[in-house]
């Protein structure tokens, strides 16, 4: 993209979906990592305390993004660098402001959550989150100005210190949740610094205010969705987590895991065919074949690694999660056909997203994620952890049916 500036031209970049697609797949595959070096090598209940950081800090990101790095990237992709700089300074600052404030919700918080070891771990997340969440909105920068190359290098960077610094406290013999907490978060803390190194900038608090009056249009209606989506299921992890015990978390958030490559493909597929739906809504032309090519296609690719999952020897599940595959290998079908249901509907979200009907898919979100929360606790009231999983696949079916309701009836 161009724009005229006096008597010359100034090319402006323009953020490629492809290059968010591979910071979430580095994101993805380094908690991936993370999770499987530590469930090899302690109990299934300590592995459920790791889950449940791991949760808290997904959650924090999540809200994050909605607040400040997407908006930044839908903003100030397509603007004056000299603008954009300053808005960096500013979003990055609002990192910061949320990292603070959301450390310290979690460190009040951990006074009151049961067991020593649960209560330190989350204490010790708190300590990490400003470092997580700037070294994170960092990256959208780097995104956001057409700078592959040193958002490639964050992101490896910031990969390869938390996997080294992590396996190093585990060699050491220091199998606490704690330690790696907090190793994870020094090692996000070094990241952000270089990113302030990499963008030459340093975050400002200044204008914190004023960024979350001036963008509130974007994200009130991003925080919805975060909500409404992934928000949702990691609450309902945790609330399974309080009736059942510690562990489920871990049982859950180590099929989970497995399911990694799966979720991907399923947030490129989005990321990729985001724009096309729009262009063939804005020519007239229908929607539902490729709706339902894509979601066919990416339930017939979900489901064919599911059952490669499925089929996994247990000596090989107990050498990648240690204890913990006990408790994925119970919770492992209803996860895959869980995420089947999840690629199901993407063809008619996309659909209705490209008419602009987001309002209806919102709705549809809706009512899954108080299936999710409901069922959840249902199930694991009644069945446990699979009862629960059973639970979560229900909300998911529910979802997708309602999706592609409301798509074919307006058609």
């Amino acid at each position: 993209m161009t724009q005229v500036l006096g008597d010359g031209v100034v090319t402006l970049a323009r953020p490629r979906p492809g290059w968010r697609v591979a910071d979430q797949v580095l994101s993805s595959l380094t908690v991936a990592g993370l999770s499987f070096a530590v469930a090899r090598t302690v109990e299934a209940h300590v592995f459920g305390v790791l889950g449940l950081v791991l949760l808290v800090a997904g959650f924090a990101l999540g809200i994050t993004r909605a607040l400040v790095s997407d908006v930044y990237l839908i903003q100030f992709g397509d603007v004056m660098p000299r603008v954009r700089r300053q808005a960096a300074r500013d979003a990055t600052g609002a990192a910061v402001a949320l990292g603070l404030a959301s450390g310290a919700l979690c460190c009040l918080m951990s006074a009151v959550l049961p067991g020593h070891q649960t209560r330190m771990a989350v204490f010790a997340v708190g300590l990490a989150l400003p470092g997580l969440l700037v070294q994170d909105c960092f990256r959208f920068v780097f995104i956001a100005a057409g700078r592959a190359a040193p958002a490639l290098v964050l992101a490896l960077t910031g990969s390869a210190v938390q996997l080294t610094v992590v396996a190093l406290i585990i060699r050491s013999g220091q199998h606490s949740t704690v330690g790696v907490t907090a190793g994870w978060g020094t090692a996000a803390l070094l990241t952000a610094a270089l990113g302030c190194a990499l963008a030459r900038l340093t975050p400002s608090l200044r204008q914190v205010p004023v960024w979350f009056a001036l963008n509130r249009h974007l994200t009130v209606r991003l925080s919805v969705e975060y909500l409404l989506g992934l928000g949702s299921l990691y609450l309902a992890y945790c609330l399974i987590g309080a009736v059942v015990g510690i562990s489920a978390i871990g049982a859950l958030w180590a099929a989970q895991m497995f399911l990694v490559p799966a979720y991907l493909v399923i947030s490129g597929t989005v990321a990729l065919l985001r724009e096309p739906f729009a262009r063939r809504a804005e020519q007239g032309r229908p929607l539902v074949r490729p709706a339902v090519v894509t979601g066919l296609l990416l339930a017939t690719v979900t489901a064919l690694w599911g059952l490669a999952l499925v089929a996994l020897p247990d000596r090989l599940g107990f050498h990648l999660t240690g204890e913990s595959w006990e408790g994925a290998s119970t919770v492992l079908e209803p996860a895959v056909i869980g995420v089947v249901l999840v690629g199901l509907a993407v063809g008619p979200a996309l659909a209705l997203r490209a008419q602009g009907r987001g309002d209806r898919v919102r709705r549809a979100s809706l009512v899954r994620a108080v299936l999710l929360l409901a069922l959840g606790m249902i199930g694991a009231d009644l069945g446990g952890v699979s009862g629960a999983a059973v639970g979560l696949v229900v909300a998911h079916a529910v979802g997708a049916v309602t999706l592609w309701g409301i798509l074919l009836r307006r058609v």
